[in-house]
């Protein structure tokens, strides 16, 4: 798998992982009245969850790649087929 492949799955997954995490240790505002949205989390932890995202995105590219370096997963067959010409 070249760099440019593995980056843009990175990102994919990165996307894909983001929408996963942020519902995590959520916890909602139990106040009601003007200003305050039901669903708005206390405290969002923004920073904790992008650095987790980051280091699972890292995982499952690192899985994916050995996978494909194993040749369990046939990469080449699927998107290299139209540039051998």
């Amino acid at each position: 798998m070249s760099l440019t492949y593995a980056f843009f799955i990175y990102l994919l997954i990165w996307w894909v992982t983001l929408f996963m995490i942020l519902p995590l240790g959520v916890e909602r505002h139990e106040e009601t009245g003007k200003g305050f949205d039901a669903g708005a989390p206390k405290f969002a932890n923004l920073k904790k969850k992008l650095l987790l995202n980051t280091a699972v995105s890292g995982f499952i590219l690192a899985v994916i790649w050995i996978l494909v370096e194993l040749e369990v997963i046939r990469w080449r067959e699927w998107f290299d087929q139209g540039v051998t010409g």
